[in-house]
């Protein structure tokens, strides 16, 4: 059900767009950099939970239609879809772990040499991490600040 896995990033979008528009708006005009990347990673995270959603929505909707139908092909699809869905959930669980365990490394690294740029850094990218999360449901794709070294997905 392409429709389904569709309608989940259309609606990931749709709220995305408006609250991370909304913060990115209000980033821009008060001149706060860190509001306006908040605005634009929770657009990008709650797109990603979209289609994570919408896998999983298709694929159940598809084993449901397709045992009602007594068509196996569509409950292997469905159960494909399940899988991957499944799949892009537990990696975003570990890819989020990893985040959170990376800036907890930078800031003991930055306590331990009593480097306060290294530990305003990492606080601040887990400030950012914090709030992407609690608006997007633990869906967090974070938006790169200059000088920030490009995250693995």
């Amino acid at each position: 059900m392409n429709v389904v896995k569709k309608a989940g990033i259309v609606a990931g979008a749709v709220v995305g767009g408006t609250i991370g528009g909304a913060l990115s708006v209000i980033g821009r005009v008060s001149n706060k950099k860190i509001i306006n990347n908040v605005g634009e990673s929770v657009t990008d995270s709650f797109i990603y939970f979209g289609s994570i959603a919408g896998e999983l929505a298709s694929g159940a909707t598809d084993v449901v239609v397709g045992n009602v139908t007594e068509n196996l092909n569509t409950v292997d699809d469905g159960i494909d879809d399940l899988r991957d869905g499944g799949k892009k959930l537990v990696g975003n669980w570990v890819h989020n772990i990893k985040l959170v365990a990376g800036e907890g490394k930078v800031v003991a690294k930055g306590v331990y040499h009593r480097d306060p740029q290294s530990i305003k850094k990492g606080l601040r990218k887990m400030g950012r991490i914090a709030a992407v999360g609690a608006m997007t449901v633990g869906a967090i794709r974070l938006k790169e600040e200059e000088g920030e070294e490009k995250e693995e997905a």
